[in-house]
């Protein structure tokens, strides 16, 4: 027997799965996810992720094999935690306080991730600032049983570029594959709004979606103000719009909210424009659409022009988005320094991996296993939870990311020229 221990996400291709797994198409939403966990895992075990799309965060455990089987989505959308107990507990959760309040958690703080936010602003790598919690990270699975604990990768970011296709070739692609994702990522009866700042791709996924609805959030001051040019967006789209202007005051009152409920510091100032954006939102949907992962699928960001001119250097620095604090700053401000504790150490791994192709492609990998998962992902998730708002996130695919591994210099040297990347922000 299997049973579902905890369980947070969206499975898209969930009517091909019923099919293929004989799951009754009638069934509510929760029990047919749950059905299609148990079903998948009897019929692919550990391999079952290969065969669902989605944003998704599971704990299975099989009766029979007394074993607790844990998996994570290919880009961390949903997070996972986990903790090991000095009796030789595992305890576990998609939430930090789930695991905290339980009997053998010991709270105390991990110095070393202080050392690392310093630097980086957000809590990057499998480690937490709670000593001993740890993230299961993006596309692995943990297996609990007789009391060991086994963590194995079943996906990993793969780049092999194909250089026969053109960037109008690419772009038909993307465009084609988004549209055969968008009627999964909602059902016929569900009504879906849709996060406009203006910028290509959420003004991309409002244009593919039949979200009758745009929300926006602006500000007093015209220069920080990019709500105009996502009105002009949604009106061109004939969609309606709703602009939640966010004061100064407003602004500074909700930190503590929203530090508390995304569970670890965050100094990323997006994260509270994003939680009043939620917070207004939820006032009126229950699920919204949001563009994040084509910039780091897509070398959307400003900085990505640089990458030729960084070369090999790059494995000497680049850890992802943000590197504020240096090392000789750090070593005179904290009472225990490590100089062994290095951002750049937490990029190791990913350049080896990388090893012979183009800077662009490094940058971007580094920042879609790193801060995608550290930051973006887990703003996203944390916030819009609060919020009682439910986000889906269709450029996050593993459909769109398997174009993106195929794009080949050429063509990204094509779009560095025309100062943009195919359907980037």
């Amino acid at each position: 027997m299997i049973i579902v221990k905890t369980y947070r996400g969206h499975i898209r291709n969930w009517e091909e799965l019923c099919e293929r797994l004989g799951i009754d198409l009638t069934l509510s939403r929760e029990e047919r996810e749950h059905e299609i966990l148990i079903k998948a895992y009897q019929t692919w075990g550990c391999e079952m992720a290969d065969h669902m799309h989605g944003m998704f965060a599971f704990a299975l455990w099989d009766e029979e094999e007394q074993k607790l089987f844990c998996l994570r989505d290919q880009f961390g959308t949903k997070p996972f935690y986990y903790y090991e107990t000095e009796d030789g507990e595992l305890l576990y959760g998609t939430m930090i306080r789930d695991i905290i309040d339980q009997p053998g958690f010991k709270k105390e703080l991990n110095e070393e991730m202080l050392q690392l936010y310093l630097s980086l602003t957000y809590v990057a790598g499998e480690n937490t600032f709670f000593r001993g919690l740890k993230k299961l990270l993006p596309g692995r699975y943990l297996i609990w049983q007789d009391g060991k604990l086994e963590i194995h990768r079943y996906w990993k970011p793969e780049f092999h570029p194909d250089e026969s296709k053109t960037l109008e070739d690419w772009a038909d692609e993307i465009h084609n594959t988004l549209k055969e994702i968008m009627p999964e990522v909602k059902t016929a009866d569900e009504k879906v709004e849709s996060f406009l700042s203006g910028g290509v791709d959420s003004s991309y996924v409002l244009a593919m979606s039949d979200a009758e609805q745009a929300d926006s959030c602006g500000y007093e001051e015209e220069r920080f103000d990019e709500s105009v040019l996502a009105e002009k967006t949604a009106q061109l789209l004939g969609r309606k719009f709703s602009r939640s202007i966010i004061t100064p005051e407003q602004f500074f009152d909700i930190v503590p909210y929203v530090m508390y409920n995304m569970e670890q510091p965050l100094g990323d100032a997006s994260a509270i424009v994003f939680t009043l954006g939620c917070n207004a939102t939820a006032e009126h949907a229950k699920i919204c659409y949001s563009g994040e992962g084509s910039d780091e699928f897509f070398g959307g960001y400003n900085m990505y022009r640089n990458a030729e001119r960084y070369g090999e250097n790059l494995k000497n620095f680049y850890v992802g988005n943000t590197n504020i604090m240096k090392e000789d700053e750090k070593q005179k401000i904290l009472k225990k320094y490590d100089p062994d504790v290095l951002p750049i150490e937490l990029a190791r791994g990913i350049y080896e991996e990388t090893e012979g192709l183009d800077p662009l492609t490094k940058m971007s990998d580094v920042d879609i296993q790193i801060w995608l998962e550290g930051d973006i992902y887990l703003n996203v998730d944390k916030m819009s939870t609060a919020a009682g708002l439910e986000i889906r996130m269709p450029l996050t695919d593993r459909r769109i990311f398997d174009i993106e591994y195929e794009i080949g210099r050429a063509v990204q040297q094509e779009c560095r020229d025309r100062s943009r990347m195919p359907y980037s922000a």
